[in-house]
């Protein structure tokens, strides 16, 4: 059994990386410039100005424009892709004979590809979903630290005014 189990694991592991790889290829341009300014902002929060982080907040909103749409067209595909597949899976059992297992077992079979395709489209999805959603969240983290150092700079302009 467990040569069972390690035989279906190797076949996940495989089909997981093929449609990553296909998944990352897609999305590699469009994830570009966002990943470029997070790269960014790690290495110098720490030292960012208030313009920086203005500006680091503006190029993050205009990449979440630009991917918001992107995630809008990824849902649809997945919807297509599902679609696809149900209609595949239709089609496929009514030219199948036998009990409806066996019809069954044989029209996932034939129709195995478009089972793939649908996960690699929800793939796609959920991670420009994801994406949008954590660059919206380090926005508002952006606008906390933003609006900590305007105070520190308007509590120093103050004490130097005295």
């Amino acid at each position: 059994m467990a040569k069972d189990i390690n035989k279906a694991l190797e076949s996940v592991e495989m089909t997981y990386y093929q449609i990553k790889d296909i998944a990352d290829s897609m999305l590699a341009d469009s994830f570009e410039e966002p990943n470029r300014i997070v790269n960014f902002i790690q290495l110098n929060i720490e030292s960012m100005s208030i313009d920086m982080l203005r500006d680091s907040i503006l190029r993050l909103q205009l990449a979440v424009y630009s991917l918001s749409e992107l995630r809008d067209r990824a849902g649809i595909k997945a919807s297509c892709a599902e679609a696809i597949r149900k209609e595949a899976y239709a089609a496929n059992y009514i030219g199948q004979e036998g009990t409806a297992g066996v019809k069954d077992s044989n029209t996932t079979l034939a129709i195995s590809e478009n089972i793939v395709a649908q996960c690699l489209y929800d793939l796609v999805a959920s991670l420009v979903k994801t994406k949008v959603d954590m660059l919206l969240r380090m926005i508002d983290s952006l606008k906390s630290i933003l609006m900590s150092k305007m105070q520190e700079a308007k509590i120093s302009a103050t004490s130097l005014a005295e």
